[in-house]
């Protein structure tokens, strides 16, 4: 329910780490604060999902999308729907998640002598309060676009609020890398919605899949990918990284063309989602990659003792 074990919600984590000058990354305060970061994000991951949880077994939509038809999809997944948990341990779960968030982030900043910018404070507050209201709250996601629009914001914010709180600063490579990560993870949602479409009108949820025909989704799937490969290639242009970053995020972008294929052409929706989900752990290498290479290359050079005369 709490789904902390998928780690790609980590990735923006981990190279936000990487995009950090190394007179600062190696800091014992920001290895504290990094540290503390990531339990933060386990929090927010875990209250966030599991309040979904929570909504979509009220309202019906996970026992449509789950246990109706041959959705291929392993109901273990939802525990509210095999009967593993109850609403009321589910509920508490979220108070102790979220309690958690509010923890660590607060431990994280503390760390920083509560130097850091406001705005990072901000984005770290954000990424909590805004990804809780996906499904409960202000039930973005049951406005047109919306969820799509903050999963966005929240997968971006993963990058951007730890990196801005320790390195205090915004850079060309850091904001670009949100951006990519951003795209990326809505291109994995938006054909899973395709394929619950049926299960979110039914409650309501006015996902773009649940309020569109299938040419403007194709359209907007297809605008994706082009907006993920301009936004790489804009990465060496204007990001100053190297040419062969193209090379190294060519598996990503083959597997998101492909994704197109697979969905809006053969409607294997499910398997379109899975393709998405490979492409994002490529694009995370492919990226990792070139940001590990500069943050070594980046390093002071190693002086030499000088040699003792006897």
């Amino acid at each position: 329910m709490s789904k902390v074990a998928v780690f790609q919600h980590y990735f923006g984590w981990a190279l936000a780490w990487l995009l950090l000058d190394p007179s600062t990354a190696g800091r014992s305060a920001t290895v504290s604060a990094m540290c503390a970061f990531l339990v933060g994000s386990f929090g927010i991951v875990a209250a966030t999902c599991a309040l979904d949880d929570i909504v979509g077994f009220r309202n019906g939509s996970d026992a449509v999308n789950y246990l109706q038809g041959d959705t291929r999809r392993d109901i273990r997944r939802k525990p509210l729907l095999s009967g593993a948990v109850t609403e009321k341990q589910a509920i508490i779960f979220v108070g102790c998640a979220a309690a958690l968030a509010v923890l660590a982030g607060a431990y994280a900043f503390w760390q920083l002598d509560w130097r850091a910018p406001l705005l990072a404070v901000v984005l770290y507050a954000a990424g909590l309060v805004l990804s809780m209201q996906y499904s409960a709250g202000l039930r973005v996601s049951y406005h047109r676009g919306g969820g799509e629009t903050l999963l966005f914001i929240a997968t971006a914010c993963g990058l951007y609020a730890p990196f801005l709180a320790v390195s205090g600063h915004w850079t060309a490579p850091a904001v670009t890398e949100g951006v990519l990560l951003g795209l990326w993870m809505v291109m994995v949602s938006s054909y899973s919605n395709v394929n619950d479409a049926e299960g979110d009108r039914g409650v309501g949820r006015r996902t773009l899949a649940a309020t569109s025909g299938p040419t403007l989704i194709t359209a907007v799937l297809g605008s994706l990918v082009v907006a993920a490969l301009g936004t790489t290639v804009w990465l060496v242009i204007g990001g100053g990284f190297p040419w062969w970053t193209l090379i190294t995020l060519g598996p990503a972008a083959l597997l998101h063309i492909a994704q197109v294929y697979t969905g809006p052409v053969r409607k294997d929706w499910l398997g379109a989602r899975r393709l998405g989900m490979y492409a994002y752990n490529l694009g995370f290498l492919g990226i990792g990659i070139p940001t590990l290479y500069r943050f070594v290359t980046a390093l002071p050079p190693t002086i030499p003792s000088p040699a003792i005369s006897r």
